[in-house]
């Protein structure tokens, strides 16, 4: 039994992909995308079904005009640059 300690765990689970489709990114996972004519890079901080939330650096939201450092970003819209697993198993990353 799974024991929630706030409801974002229970949102954080409940997002969770059953089965991940191919090309998209999970948490951890870094991704790169276009915005305002800008290349930027992330990391996935959250899964969603049609979108994930990316945590990008201080500059690159100010470069956006963003108050905060995480954006949305649809799946069609990114491109993976590393994905956690192929990090932590130390193998090579294949495009």
């Amino acid at each position: 039994m799974l024991i929630f300690s706030n409801s974002w765990d229970m949102q954080q689970v409940k997002c969770f992909p059953k089965k991940l489709k191919r090309n998209h990114a999970t948490y951890g996972d870094t991704i790169q995308f276009q915005r305002n004519g800008l290349i930027i890079q992330g990391v996935v901080e959250m899964y969603r079904e049609n979108t994930v939330l990316v945590s990008i650096s201080d500059s690159d939201a100010a470069r956006l005009l963003l108050e905060s450092p995480i954006t949305l970003v649809n799946h069609k819209n990114y491109i993976v640059i590393n994905h956690l697993n192929d990090l932590s198993e130390g193998g090579a990353v294949s495009e």
